[in-house]
């Protein structure tokens, strides 16, 4: 159930002075954690696609977003488009020598039935990747609420399934050879839009 931040925190139906919001802002303060940046990426993205975003997020779909745009598919079905949604950064929470070196997950799983069963064939379960990078190079001006710091790659799965097969992950120079659409977040429902029903 999703909660305000205003819930009480209590012992014996007590409150003992702390909320659940002071419970966010200690453990979800660092948007540079490598877990929690990607939460917030997902986050990003919903907004720029002006997702509902009153109800609360799942982990452990298969994909990330679904967008409600319908299309027709290579089979001939009516569908919306299923996202996937993956981060990377040069500046990270910890202290660093050097910047990181970008890296996105690009891992191909197996679906899990209603039954709880996975499939026996391993696929990548989204239409379309959004890769957002977030672009400072300077860990003292790292704010990755500045939206303006991101970079963010559209790229079709059927793309990523042709040139990449079963690999596990993608450099950003091998994603660059891909030519993915290279937005800023203002454009990113319109570089999903393209991917899918073309320019």
């Amino acid at each position: 159930m999703r909660k305000s931040g205003d819930e009480l925190i209590t012992f014996k139906g007590e409150p003992v002075g702390y909320s659940v919001r002071d419970f966010w802002s200690w453990n979800c303060s660092d948007l540079l954690d490598n877990t929690l940046r990607g939460e917030y990426a997902e986050f990003i993205v919903a907004t720029a696609l002006k997702l509902d975003i009153l109800g609360q997020r799942v982990n452990w779909d298969p994909w990330d977003l679904t967008y409600p745009l319908a299309w027709v598919d290579a089979t001939g079905s009516r569908k919306d488009v299923r996202i996937e949604v993956k981060s990377s950064a040069y500046c990270q929470s910890w202290h660093q020598r050097r910047l990181s070196k970008i890296v996105f997950g690009i891992k191909p799983t197996r679906l899990q039935g209603e039954d709880g069963r996975y499939s026996e064939e391993m696929r990548r379960q989204s239409d379309v990747y959004i890769f957002c990078l977030f672009a400072e190079k300077d860990s003292g001006k790292a704010n990755p609420l500045q939206l303006e710091r991101w970079e963010f790659y559209v790229l079709p799965t059927c793309k990523l399934n042709e040139c990449c097969g079963e690999q596990k992950t993608i450099t950003l120079a091998a994603l660059l050879k891909l030519n993915p659409l290279k937005i800023a977040y203002h454009s990113i429902e319109a570089a999903v839009i393209r991917s899918i029903v073309g320019p």
